[in-house]
This record gives structure tokens, sequence and C-alpha cells, in this order.
């Protein structure tokens, strides 16, 4: 750990334990200094964090056991914090809201909490109704709205308040954020939702229901989240006891489970039924028991917290992203949505984004002067999020005149040339839409293959096929996960051995003579039939290297049945032929001249995606697969297309070589 690396279960553990590994940082130091802009590139991941978390043991004084009342009756666990030696009077407060136990919250976000401290804010930490000491029962997203909402109403009326309130929170503490912001709290200032798609339902292309599906298919992440951390029910006290007596209870007993048995999830994963994983694991019951036999379409979704569609922010809004995280897609949409459909000029005039390179949440902990997502090494990614994040709630929350609603509505990393790009929207205005056409000589099974990729549409018909077995799906590796195991973790890896597979369709192009930038959604269709009458698709699109490295920059999966919507599955006939369209994807990357441009296609891509049984039954309670023969058409009648989005057209060509 001691260059500031960890994977995303590990940082998981290490909220559910208080902090973990990080916590043990602050004896990297023995003279913390406060995190600043400079010390961004002079200090070591580690010797900030340790900073931090010593300047809010010096400087900090803590109201723990606040227990805020909802309208229901209901009260939620909070803990908030005051710079100490400061008079409490007029003071603006920022609030993360979450479903983990605060001391490893705290030190998760104790770059953050350290600087709003030093610049005069309350801080506040509060659990979500049935976690931990705030009452109620636990379901997912439970009140992100109300509770919220009557959240932020009970912080501004507070003696010490000015009456102003921001969000922040990355993961669960964002995906409160959306519904919150769309209830419309008068005292709701700014917020900052990091890698929250997860908190997302519907929007723009999306019918995610909170990332449970990418396309129709269940993303297994979260039968590892359930086990760890989404169980409903934990012991409680009983709601008559005074704040001091929580306060001397909290001493004995922080109502974490006392031990979670290893969940053994990478060798459970290959249960079917898939409803029965959780039994096989032991797990204590959640949510999932019921999310897992529901469809995309299921009315019982809307129960659900989901911000999207209809949720029109009343706050001005920065997004924090990630390109290798589950949720970009959404959260990409939603950026979009909210600068177009805002409740207030004020909040659709202040949508930003920033898009890093990293995995999940891990904006601002891995970057260094070679930051290593996966395998790749993406250069010097460093940006300083705790600086720009101050600014914005100095802002929107003090009034301060710095500039910060100047900056380029749109940060995105460049992968490839490894460079910060700026843009004024997303897509950006100069993006040109280059259609790159799939075709082969029959042939393009694994990289060995004769699969080609190119911007001129194919003379003459033809066909890819290969078998999908549901026993032998295949396996991911990286990509835009999260939260899932230490065997299998998000970012770019090296896909070579993977496209030795036959059942691994590889369409390739020259090596590019001049850079290609890419930045934007990436569209998909293609033209399929099968001798099953349900199956999935699944795409990556790489950046291949001279030497044949092939990096994965994103993947995407469509179960075919909800091909023409989600108000009902459509069914395929045996002979015909469907068009399908897969994504979008989201990325952005230049390929250098010499490397090449490549899209995988194939039915799985497991356990990233649960495994379409090829029935057309329900799948989830089903244990008996078919086997499937799929073949991909492409040529004039049957134009399968990547559509790239190319953002330097005016100064290099936006084609690849072509291959006769």
């Amino acid at each position: 750990m001691g260059d500031g690396r960890s994977t995303v279960t590990e940082r998981r553990r290490s909220l559910r334990d208080g902090g973990g590994a990080r916590g043990a940082w602050v004896a990297l130091v023995v003279v913390a200094s406060l995190v600043c802009a400079p010390c961004v590139s002079a200090q070591s991941i580690a010797e900030r964090h340790a900073a931090a978390v010593a300047y809010i043991a010096q400087h900090a004084d803590s109201e723990d056991m606040t227990m805020m009342p909802m309208r229901d009756g209901v009260r939620l666990y909070s803990l908030i914090l005051f710079p100490k030696g400061q008079p409490r009077e007029h003071m603006a407060a920022v609030l993360i809201r979450n479903p983990y136990l605060t001391k490893g919250w705290l030190d998760f976000f104790a770059e953050y909490t350290a600087s709003l401290l030093q610049h005069g804010y309350a801080v506040v930490f509060q659990n979500e109704r049935g976690r931990y000491y705030s009452e109620g029962t636990y379901t997912y997203l439970v009140g992100s709205g109300n509770d919220g909402y009557d959240t932020v109403d009970w912080l501004t009326k507070q003696p010490w308040s000015n009456g102003k309130v921001g969000t922040l929170g990355c993961s669960s503490s964002a995906e409160e954020q959306h519904k919150l912001n769309g209830t419309h709290p008068p005292g709701l200032a700014a917020a900052v939702p990091m890698g929250s798609g997860a908190g997302i339902g519907k929007v723009g292309p999306y019918n995610e229901m909170g990332n449970f599906y990418r396309g129709g298919a269940v993303q297994m992440l979260w039968f590892a989240w359930y086990y760890d951390a989404g169980y409903t029910y934990r012991p409680l006290f009983p709601s008559t006891l005074t704040q001091n007596q929580l306060r001397k209870l909290a001493r004995f007993w922080d109502l974490e489970p006392e031990h979670i048995p290893p969940s053994g999830i990478d060798t459970a994963i290959w249960t079917l039924p898939i409803n029965t994983i959780m039994a096989k694991m032991g797990a204590v019951p959640s949510d999932l028991d019921d999310f897992v036999e529901r469809q995309p379409n299921d009315p019982r979704w809307k129960n659900v917290d989901f911000g999207g569609e209809g949720d029109r922010n009343s706050a001005p809004s920065l997004y924090i992203n990630s390109w290798y995280d589950v949720s970009i897609g959404p959260n990409l949409a939603m950026y979009d949505y909210q600068s177009k459909n805002a409740a207030t000029e004020q909040a659709k005039s202040n949508v930003f984004t920033v898009i890093a390179p990293t995995a999940h949440c891990e904006e601002g902990t891995v970057e260094t002067e070679h930051t290593v997502v996966g395998q790749r090494d993406m250069g010097d990614a460093r940006f300083d999020y705790v600086g720009l994040i101050q600014k914005w709630f100095d802002h929107f929350l003090k009034g301060a005149d710095n500039g910060v609603t100047n900056q380029p509505k749109v940060r995105a990393y460049m992968m490839g040339v490894n460079q910060w790009r700026t843009y004024d929207s997303w897509p950006a205005k100069q993006t040109v839409f280059v259609p790159y056409y799939l075709t082969s000589d029959g042939g393009a099974n694994s990289a060995l293959g004769n699969g080609r990729l190119s911007t001129e549409k194919p003379a003459k018909a033809g066909t890819d096929a290969f078998t999908y077995d549901p026993l032998r799906p295949v396996q991911s590796l990286g990509g835009s996960v999260c939260c899932f195991s230490p065997a299998f973790v998000g970012g770019a890896f090296d896909q070579s051995t993977i496209e030795m597979r036959n059942d691994v369709l590889v369409y390739t192009t020259a090596p590019v003579t001049k850079t290609i930038e890419l930045a934007g959604p990436v569209k998909v269709s293609l033209y399929l039939s099968s001798d099953r009458k349900d199956t999935d698709l699944t795409l990556k699109l790489l950046d291949v290297y001279p030497d044949g490295r092939a990096y994965n920059l994103d993947e995407n999966i469509e179960r075919v049945r909800w091909r023409d919507g989600w108000d009902k599955p459509v069914f395929m006939e045996p002979g015909h032929v469907y068009k399908v369209d897969i994504g979008p994807l989201q990325t952005s990357n230049a390929f250098l001249p010499g490397h090449r441009i490549r899209v995988e296609v194939t039915s799985s891509n497991f356990p990233r995606f649960d495994r379409n049984l090829n029935t057309g039954g329900n799948n989830y309670d089903e244990k008996d697969p078919l086997v499937a023969h799929n073949v991909i058409h492409h040529g004039p009648q049957y134009p399968s297309v990547i559509v790239l989005p190319v953002v330097n057209a005016g100064t290099a060509p936006a084609t690849a070589g072509n291959e006769d």
C-alpha cells in the first residue's frame, strides 16, 4: 500500500472496519500539514491522507449521536464536525449521507473533510435509515428523497447555520444525491456526486435500475455488495434513549457485524439458478433476494428512490466520474439531462463534470506520475479534486467570487496521449461521428481470424458464426466494474488471451497513420441471427498496441429480448436477421500512429454480467442452459457498424487505414 494504490474491495472493507489500512497511514508522517493545491504534486498519496487525518483529530469538535427527526418520526444518526475554536454561527454545512460505518467513511473522505473544516464549514455524516444507529428498516436508497430533504431542512434551521447546505460523496453517498436534488430543498445550494450511477433508474438510453442491469443483463457485482454491506436487518437500541445514553453505548457497540464470513463469491458466482447464489453463500436477508427476480420492466422498481428523468435538479451539480466505473454511462447521461432540464436557470447553467481514467471512486487516491489502471500506464493523471470541490462549495455556499463557474463544462482525461482535455458539452460540439463497418472473409473468430474494421462500407454480404455455451462463457478481465472481489477488479487489461477463443469475433483496423482522438458515446448496431429465441450480444472496444497488447476501453451488452424497448420482451425466430443496438459505450482515448482500433463481439462477459441461458425463460430461476449458434451478418443489406466519436477531425484524418 506504500504507493497509495488499492482495490475497491480493499477500500470497501476499510470502510466496514473503520478505516483499515488507510487509517494506518497516519503513522507515516510525524508533522502533518493540511492538504493544499501544491501538495498534490509535493506529497505522496499516503502523506496527504495522513496529514488530513491528523488535522481532523486536532482541529475538529464533534457532536456525535445527533438524531435528526424525519417527517414520519424516524430519527437518523448523524455525526456533525465543527471547526475547533471557531464561533458556531453563520456556518455553511456539507452533508454526506451513506449506509456505511461512519468512522470508516470519515477516514475515506479525510482530505475533503479536513479542507472543509479549515475553511469554516460544518461537516455532517449521516447514516441512511435502518443503518447502524439510524432508526427504521434499511432498503436500498430508502428515503434518499424525503429523508434527504428533511435533513437539509433540519440543518438550515440550526442556530449555527447560514441557511445553505451542500452535498458530497462517492458511490453510495453520491447515489443519495440524485433524488434529493430532485426534491428541491430550499437550503440545498450545491451538489457533488462522485461515481453515482447506482442511484439512477432511467435516463437517456439507459434503463439500469441503479446499475442492477446493463442492457437487460444482471450486473453480478451486486451479489458481492449485498453480501458484504446490503443486509436489511441489524440490532437496534430503543428509540427512547437520550443522546448521552447513545454516546455511552456507542463506546461499546458500533452495530457493525462482528464477523462477516468469507463469501466464496468467486466460486459461488457460477451457481445456477442465480436466485440461489445468496443462499449458497449463507447471506443474511437483503433487497437482492427480491431484486434478482425482477425483470427490467417490473413496476416494483418505481418504489426505489432512484433519480432519473423527471427529477430535475434545483442545485448546481459537479459530477466527478471515471472511465472504468460501472456507472460511467448513466452518469454522463445524467450530466447531459440536467444540463438541458434542470429546474432552475442557476442549476441548468452550472452543471459540470470531471472524468478521470480510474476505476470506481479512485479519483484522487491512486494517481501518480505514472498512474496505472489495471495494467495500462495512464501517465500523470493527477488532479486537485479537493481544491476544485472546495472552490465549488465556497462559491455556492458562501458567495466567494473565485471563478469556479468559469471552468470548462467538461474536463475529461484522454487516455493514450495521457492528457486532460476540456470541452463545452458531452459529447463535444466538434465531435464527428465516424462509422466503422464490420467485415470479414467469413472467419472473424479470434484475433487470428480475418475480421476487419473499416470506414468503407462492405461491398459484399458476409457472416461470422460462433457457438455460445453458457457453461463455457467468455470470462471477464477488467473493464468498467467495481465492488466484486480481489480476483476481479476493474481497469484496462491486455485482452490478448481472451481473443484466442474461437467464440470471440475480432474486428480490427489496419494501423492508423495519424492520431485519432475519441471522446464521447460509442454507438453500436449489429445484425444477428440465432437458433435460439433469446441470447446476448456483448462488445468491447480496444486499443491495440504495435506489440499486440489489446487494452479494453469500454464494454457493453444487450439481452436481445429487450432490443425493441423495455415495455415487453420480443423473442427471435430461427432464420430471421435482427438489428440489435448495443450501448452506447463511453470513452476518451487517443489511438496513436501504429495502433489499431478493435472490437470484440461475442455473447458473454462473465461474471461482469449474468449468463443468458438462451431458453427465453426467466433466466434467474433456471439452471439448464441451451447452447446457441449465433451469426453476425455484415454487408450492404446488414451494415453491422460501430460509430466512433472523433474529436480531432479538424487536425487529423477521421479515418483509419483500410485493409483490402
